[in-house]
């Protein structure tokens, strides 16, 4: 399939040929109906470096690589967009989406499922689990984070910022995974910190929207989720679905420990109740009185 050749080729390609083929992983919908030369004043190359491009990933020409795309979308996206698109209400917009949705997910799972069980058997093994992501990518980093710590895992978030990456780095031992979330952001520094990591023998998993940001072309696993929406915006719902699915499949098989984990949790905040009732009221309200001395 075209976007498996594009990620399987792009360190490889030419400036001109990485513009062609940025602009048909995000913008495919669009590329499935432009010709060789609409494409190519899109993208600001000749007509011939599109046909070059097509031949590059093995295809005879730009035509037999247009109708992979145009099958691609029609199987996917077309009625779903055209449903929003034609919509006379908010009901019939969600419609339109969930629709969309539905297809995202169920292509998903036909073309990428064996990835996540990949991802899903490595962080089940892991000694630790490191979280990363930019921008919004952290957060869902942050909050899986914390989700598999409650539940026994030895789970931890950073940002990839330069000083904590070189601090996870200094961690960082084989047996651990890294997993990245790129979402459809650049993720520039992400993919440094998977680049670092692998060069210490930590595998790296990274889930995006685009398979040609750095983090997803470097990774030991790399696992596409589909984002775009008839919104017209970057649909952020299949990346935290996936991240969802991989959580519950790394709970299923350990039911009975998670169940000693709950009962353990409930315990403690039994007992944390116990103590906010005794505590008296003057604890509660001394600090209180620090800072209204401080300001006043």
């Amino acid at each position: 399939m075209f976007k498996e050749r594009i990620r399987e080729n792009y360190d490889g390609l030419t400036p001109g040929f990485r513009k062609l083929a940025d602009f048909i992983m995000d913008s495919t919908l669009d590329v499935a109906f432009l010709t060789a030369t609409e494409l190519s004043k899109r993208v600001g190359v000749d007509p011939a470096t599109v046909v070059r491009f097509a031949q590059e990933l093995g295809y005879s020409g730009f035509r037999e690589l247009s109708r992979e795309i145009k099958r691609y979308v029609r199987d996917r996206v077309t009625a779903s967009y055209r449903k929003v698109q034609e919509a006379g209400s908010t009901e019939e917009i969600l419609r339109g989406l969930v629709e969309n949705a539905r297809q995202n997910i169920e292509y998903f799972v036909t073309t990428d499922l064996a990835s996540v069980v990949d991802a899903v058997e490595a962080l089940r093994q892991a000694n630790t689990i490191w979280c990363t992501g930019e921008f919004s990518g952290y957060d869902v980093a942050s909050f899986l984070a914390k989700k598999l710590g409650t539940q026994g895992f030895s789970a931890v978030a950073f940002e990839p910022s330069m000083a904590s990456t070189s601090a996870v780095l200094a961690r960082m031992q084989e047996g651990d995974v890294l997993l990245t979330f790129a979402g459809s952001d650049p993720s520039i520094d992400a993919g440094y910190a998977v680049r670092l990591a692998r060069e210490k023998g930590v595998r790296a998993i990274t889930l995006t929207g685009s398979g040609v940001a750095l983090p997803a072309r470097i990774a030991d696993i790399s696992i596409i989720v589909p984002h775009k929406s008839p919104a017209g915006v970057a649909s952020f719902g299949p990346l935290l679905e996936v991240a969802g699915l991989m959580y519950e499949a790394l709970m299923t098989p350990a039911t009975e420990k998670m169940q000693r984990q709950a009962h353990e949790m409930s315990t403690q905040m039994a007992k944390i109740l116990s103590l906010r009732a005794e505590t008296a009221e003057y604890e509660v309200a001394g600090p209180q009185n620090i800072w209204q001395d401080t300001i006043g």
